[in-house]
């Protein structure tokens, strides 16, 4: 059961086809509004042209032009209010932690089981932090 505002906007930034369309079917599912952009590039001009708030930013940390964490540290400039969580296959502890403490950013392993997407989406959209358990 979605518990997070039906209103909310996420912006979904991931470069493989397959998994946005993925991530975007389950969020809409959700009944989410979802914007999605398949570079870091595309997804802070998507951002950045949006003429509402974004409650949530859901990006792969490596993309063509522009990194994860930069599209999130210009996003969140705009929306400082916004979440963050970060998707990976492989990063290092410091990459980690300077995201933890510049964007309060929370970190999505990859592969990601659908229902452990859902999970991390809504604790985020609930916490006042921005951070979420990465557990499980």
């Amino acid at each position: 059961m979605n518990t997070a505002a039906p209103s909310s906007t996420i912006l979904v930034v991931e470069d493989d086809d397959q998994v946005r369309a993925l991530v975007r079917t389950l969020l809409t599912s959700d009944g989410f509004r979802v914007i999605d952009a398949r570079t870091g590039a595309e997804g802070l001009r998507l951002a950045l042209e949006f003429d509402d708030r974004i409650d949530l930013l859901l990006s792969d940390m490596l993309l063509p032009e522009i990194s994860g964490f930069d599209v999130a540290a210009q996003v969140k400039s705009r929306y400082p209010d916004m979440k963050v969580i970060l998707m990976t296959g492989w990063v290092e502890g410091e990459i980690v932690q300077r995201c933890v403490s510049e964007l309060g950013a929370a970190f999505l392993d990859k592969p990601f089981a659908p229902a452990k997407l859902r999970q991390m989406v809504r604790e985020m959209l609930h916490t006042k932090t921005g951070v979420a358990s990465s557990d499980n």
